[in-house]
């Protein structure tokens, strides 16, 4: 493709990728023509989300915002800016045929995983879980299909040890700055290339809910420890329950733990505002726990009690209850 003087870009995102990218797109005066975006009162189901309005406003770009970015409202609003290509920042919802034939040339999709490895949602959180130690953001010419396009351009990096889902998700998120201000560069000079991505060494990973986040202390330390730093901040967090309970679980620890054993789930230890917990193989200290975000006194997790549920205990104390209540209404 022959290089385009100041090409014309429709960014797409509403999350905090997005704003990193954004700024650094705006950096080097990227001729952003528009950014579409999620209004702030419709962002509830975006744990990572972020008002780009604000940035935009300072920068002298136009906002289009939407819920579906299929909708029709939203393909003519795009159309009426007559971009060169779009720029998928960080977005979830598949664009279909209609909003990829509206540039002049593509739509630039990017993904933080090594395509085709590794296709799908919660790319962040599946990286941690399955201990990588290396990873890449891939941006690449969307077409119909998952994560399936010609790869423009990968950017691998090394994972820190032990590290948190926030600390990955800006590895990521700068990573995908850069990559996509020297693809801006690539454009303009027309030396951008494409790679056919070799599907037959395709993965693909589910999409995560809030619910994915609990804990089982039956598991083996290291997998809850994985759990806990996977869908830390910017993600829901994961949980556990103690009596009536919701508690979120921040941070957590497999070093200096003291040759203590309990039952799954058991408080064995505090010290240094962390719990020390009983898993299916050893223990593991938690941290940073908050009940309906606020910090608890920690004074509340006595010595020897536990955490969840005995489910059998459990049933049979609501049987009897039940059949309590049964009397009564009989009286």
């Amino acid at each position: 493709m022959a290089g385009i003087a100041a090409p014309r870009v429709v960014c797409v995102g509403a999350n905090l990728e997005s704003e990193i990218v954004l700024k650094g797109l705006i950096a080097i005066q990227t001729n952003i023509a528009g950014l579409v975006t999620v209004p702030p009162h419709k962002s509830s189901a975006i744990s990572d989300y972020v008002d780009l309005h604000e940035l935009c406003r300072a920068a002298g770009i136009g906002v289009i915002d939407t819920e579906n970015i299929n909708a029709p409202a939203t393909l003519d609003q795009i159309r009426r800016l007559e971009p060169d290509f779009l720029f998928t920042l960080g977005w979830s919802q598949l664009f279909k045929d209609e909003l990829l034939s509206l540039p002049a040339h593509y739509v630039i999709g990017s993904h933080p995983s090594p395509l085709p490895k590794g296709r799908g949602r919660a790319p962040i959180p599946w990286t941690i879980l399955l201990g990588e130690q290396r990873t890449a953001v891939t941006f690449f010419r969307m077409e119909i299909g998952v994560d399936s396009g010609p790869i423009l351009q990968q950017r691998w990096f090394d994972i820190p040890p032990r590290c948190q889902a926030m600390d990955l998700y800006r590895l990521a998120a700068e990573n995908l700055r850069d990559g996509f201000i020297e693809l801006y560069r690539e454009l303009e000079a027309g030396t951008a290339k494409e790679t056919p991505q070799d599907h037959s060494q395709a993965s693909y990973r589910a999409k995560r809910t809030p619910a994915d986040g609990h804990i089982d202390f039956c598991e083996p330390a290291k997998n809850i420890d994985a759990l806990i730093r996977a869908v830390s901040h910017p993600y829901p967090g994961a949980y556990a329950y103690f009596g009536d309970w919701k508690v979120h679980i921040w941070k957590s620890s497999l070093e200096n733990v003291p040759p203590y054993q309990g039952t799954k789930g058991q408080i064995l230890a505090r010290r240094d505002a962390c719990l020390l917990i009983q898993a299916g193989d050893r223990p593991l200290w938690i941290g940073d726990l908050t009940i309906e975000g606020n910090s608890p006194d920690l004074r509340e997790f006595s010595i020897g009690s536990k955490f969840g549920y005995d489910v059998e205990d459990e049933i049979h104390r609501l049987v009897r209850e039940l059949k309590s209540l049964k009397g009564m209404s009989e009286t």
